[in-house]
């Protein structure tokens, strides 16, 4: 009788567990690059079959790697002048271009990757109207091996859009990165970078399998917790008994 009970308890255990829904994350990540800017790139990503209640989240990662390049920044006025040089790639998510709607945090916010130098540039030297190599009104800078990344939330109001059997495209726009501090007297020049990256999309909290796990009845838990306390009762009964006692048939 004692094995009887104890086994009817773990069975029980054992089958509650095994209809409680799996979770685990889809992830589809999808590279780009290598190539020197400005480029468009198109990425296609396969949507989640599953059902539309089954996802807590989509998540959306863009990141973005600038390699080499120069920038040259040459001072135009009679006086001189402190420049910070900054200098890489970007990406921005294209809003229009894209089969679904992505998130404004990656279309409005641009996802850099660069380097930057703060230069003490002389007066205008007389070397003329744009950037001329050398003296000291010039400056330059190297660009080196930078990454970067963003991510950001879809809207649960579009989810939909994600949901199906088929693909969507989303559209990045990628573009060399060349800010300066002052604009004004300062001519400026670039041999862009090349640029490199991905773009990742997560479908959170979705069914085991991609099919639509659903959560367990009220009534199940309740008898899950029933049966992990009935079992740890048991046990306690045996251990205070020294495995004599028990019920009797």
């Amino acid at each position: 009788m004692v094995r009887a009970i104890y086994a009817f308890l773990l069975g029980s255990l054992l089958l509650l567990v095994g209809v409680l829904p799996a979770r685990a994350d889809i992830i589809q990540t999808h590279t780009w690059g290598s190539f020197i800017p400005p480029e468009n790139v198109a990425l296609t990503f396969n949507q989640y079959n599953g059902s539309l209640g089954d996802l807590t989240g989509i998540v959306i990662e863009l990141s973005v790697s600038t390699v080499g390049g120069l920038a040259e920044v040459d001072n135009e006025s009679g006086l001189p002048v402190s420049e910070t040089v900054s200098f890489g790639s970007s990406a921005v998510l294209d809003y229009f271009g894209s089969t679904v709607t992505v998130p404004l945090e990656l279309v409005l916010t641009t996802t850099r990757a660069y380097v930057s130098q703060t230069f003490n540039l002389g007066a205008d030297d007389g070397d003329g109207i744009g950037v001329q190599s050398g003296g000291v009104d010039y400056g330059s800078l190297a660009g080196g091996i930078v990454t970067n990344s963003a991510s950001a939330n879809v809207n649960s109001g579009v989810w939909s859009q994600y949901v199906g059997s088929g693909t969507y495209n989303i559209l990045l726009n990628v573009s060399t990165f060349l800010q300066l501090s002052v604009t004004g007297g300062v001519s400026q020049g670039s041999t862009p970078p090349t640029a490199n990256g991905y773009v990742t999309v997560t479908y959170q909290g979705v069914g085991g399998g991609g099919g639509g796990g659903s959560a367990p009845e009220p009534g199940s838990l309740v008898l899950l917790s029933s049966s992990l306390g009935g079992l740890a009762f048991w046990r306690y009964r045996r251990k205070r008994t020294g495995g004599r006692g028990g019920p009797q048939a």
